[in-house]
């Protein structure tokens, strides 16, 4: 008897303590991915305001002119495109200085709300505007040119399903899951933006965050759908007591937890692995998506691009790399660093490129655009700072190309010319973002065989005999610059990591330009550190 009530006592016990366990852990697991789920959303939200951030700062440049707002906005206004409708209005004036796009809701409110709207908006960075309730469900997001002493306020609307239960699920993050996400804090049914389920508010197990979204929030609400430990888990508490029943005796009951607790913690080791593996790849996927995919090269031109992230995978990086067309005659070429990693990082990354191609079509030098790369960091008031170099391209002559380039807190390029001297080209510039910069331009001309080499700092400091020196990068250019630029880049990936064989703590960015080539683009995203999976790119 002393052994069955020994047993059951047993049993009961860890029959129990393995309920809590599943609980403790489908709690945990949940979290984790409402965290991932909300840090995606972040990154939505900044991707939402980068391009009205641009619109505002061009604004000021311009003094509103209205074909230069349309022109900026145009790539995102239209079906199926980020917003229905945009419009420029400058403070204290109820009428838009310039429309594209369907007609925006809240001029029917009347000129109330539009005042209402100007006002928010420069007091705060971001304002969110509710029209949730109209005939159309809407959302409208204004931002204005500069925080203080505003002149024009960016103001756009996005239309939202008529039906917001509407059941939306991508693989990741919200695999396994149920969703509702509300405008604000509270679960309100008047002001819920999307759900993957009809029957709200979500009940039984649930975990959510809240999201800073402009001047108000977003309330994200997660429930999983089935167990996210798996099955065994989620029966075990019932198996244990149906074994301590069926074979009484303590010693028997013990053995047998002992190996499933063993089975358990495995279980759990491999969820974890997968889960930081899950993690991994959403920061890859979201630093592609800072990374120009298609870089358009000059005729005559060939272009390789090298990105190298940091030792760790799961932060975002703030090195950028840009090559597009400008206009007919001229090509615009950036490379550019932001200082620090994460979603802060990644937002602002995201505006200097937005800025500096919009910039880069309205201004006759790049020192111009590096101004308007500064202007926008210092309305969007960031803790950072940003380095960058930006040259316009055109063709000069039957063979050469003239190079105008600016540097704002930018390392020199290097020029090999084609009889293998090295030099550096471009004058220090000021850091962009922090006191009013001082820059100039500085103008090249490219011969055909000459070979341009622009980089980022993550090549060149680093602490002590850890970083390549501009002096070993020009003598590795006169010794090897010869061969093909695919080639010589990855001859200066293999100096670095000479240099630091165990990964970086800082992101590195290269761009080769060879003048006279086969006009072809290749591309390599690569990590830092051995073991890590490559972030492939190919050739165009």
């Amino acid at each position: 008897m002393t052994i069955v009530i020994v047993g059951l006592v047993v049993t009961l016990g860890l029959a129990v303590g393995s309920r809590s366990l599943f609980d403790q852990a489908e709690n945990r697991l949940l979290q984790q991915r409402v965290n991932e789920a909300s840090a995606t959303l972040q990154i939505t939200v900044s991707q939402v305001k980068a391009p009205l951030d641009a619109a505002a700062a061009m604004a000021t440049t311009n003094d509103g002119d209205p074909d230069a707002f349309v022109k900026i906005m145009t790539p995102y206004v239209g079906t199926g495109k980020t917003y229905a409708g945009a419009a420029l209005f400058r403070i204290g004036t109820p009428a838009p200085v310039a429309q594209t796009g369907i007609s925006i809701s809240l001029a029917s409110d009347g000129d109330k709300a539009v005042t209402e709207m100007l006002t928010s908006a420069t007091s705060q960075p971001f304002v969110i505007v509710d029209l949730l309730k109209g005939d159309q469900r809407r959302l409208g997001y204004a931002v204005a040119d500069a925080v203080s002493a505003s002149n024009y306020v960016v103001y756009a609307e996005r239309t939202l399903s008529a039906d917001p239960r509407i059941r939306r699920r991508t693989e990741e993050p919200f695999a396994q899951l149920d969703y509702a996400i509300y405008l604000g804090d509270k679960p309100v049914n008047d002001e819920l933006l999307a759900a993957s389920i009809r029957n709200l508010p979500i009940t039984g197990r649930t975990a959510e965050q809240t999201i800073g979204f402009g001047n108000t929030k977003l309330l994200l609400v997660m429930t999983p759908i089935g167990d996210l430990s798996g099955a065994l888990f989620a029966n075990l508490w019932w198996l244990v007591a149906v074994g301590g029943v069926l074979f009484t005796g303590a010693l028997a009951v013990l053995t047998r937890r002992l190996l499933d607790g063993r089975d358990t913690a495995l279980r759990l080791a491999g969820e974890n692995e997968r889960l930081y593996d899950e993690q991994r790849h959403i920061a890859e996927t979201l630093q592609l998506g800072l990374l120009p995919q298609h870089l358009e090269a000059p005729e005559r031109v060939s272009v390789a691009a090298r990105y190298w992230p940091a030792g760790s995978a799961s932060l975002i990086g703030g090195d950028f790399y840009d090559l597009f067309a400008v206009d007919e005659h001229r090509w615009g070429l950036a490379i550019g660093d932001v200082c620090g990693k994460g979603l802060e990082a990644a937002a602002l990354t995201g505006l200097a490129r937005h800025t500096l191609r919009a910039a880069s079509r309205h201004s006759t030098s790049p020192v111009e655009v590096l101004q308007a790369v500064h202007q926008a960091l210092r309305d969007h008031q960031p803790p950072t700072f940003c380095t960058a170099c930006f040259a316009y391209i055109h063709p000069s002559g039957d063979e050469f190309y003239r190079v105008e380039l600016a540097l704002g807190g930018h390392p020199q390029p290097l020029l090999r010319h084609r009889d293998g001297t090295v030099e550096s080209v471009g004058t220090l510039g000021m850091l962009l973002g922090m006191i009013e910069p001082t820059l100039s331009t500085t103008v090249i001309d490219l011969a055909p065989g000459d070979t341009f080499v622009l980089f980022t700092d993550g090549l060149t400091d680093a602490p002590a005999d850890e970083a390549v020196s501009v002096d070993e990068l020009a003598d590795l250019l006169n010794v090897q610059g010869g061969q093909s630029i695919e080639d010589l880049a990855d001859s200066i990936r293999a100096l670095k990591r000479a240099r630091r064989p165990h990964g970086s703590g800082d992101d590195t960015a290269l761009l080769i330009l060879r003048i006279d080539g086969s006009g072809t683009f290749s591309e390599t995203r690569e990590p830092e550190s051995a073991g890590q999976p490559a972030i492939s790119g190919g050739s165009r």
